[in-house]
């Protein structure tokens, strides 16, 4: 649980959020051990160097179906084409 309060902390100091109990509670989900939740706010008010950020592995990009390729491919088609016609008809007009 201890690593979920320190990633609230950091996600509300990467917002320019303030660091109270009562904000990094409020960004947690289920019951939180309240003595651990003070004591690690204290601990970042005084360092915040002091609470290391958890270095998460990079997430593999999802694989896309062939299915999702070549709707995009045609997403991306109709896109140039309504481009295209829309300056035929600025050099018609």
């Amino acid at each position: 649980m201890s690593q979920d309060i320190i990633d609230a902390i950091h996600r509300l100091a990467a917002d320019g959020k303030a660091i109270t109990t009562a904000t990094v509670r409020a960004r947690l989900s289920g019951p939180v051990n309240m003595a651990e939740l003070i004591s690690l706010v204290n601990r970042y008010r005084q360092s915040p160097e002091s609470l290391p950020a958890e270095v998460a592995a990079p997430t593999p990009a999802p694989a896309t179906s062939p299915t999702e390729d070549r709707l995009a491919a045609l997403e991306e088609k109709v896109r140039l084409l309504e481009a295209r016609l829309a300056r035929l008809e600025e050099l018609g007009a």
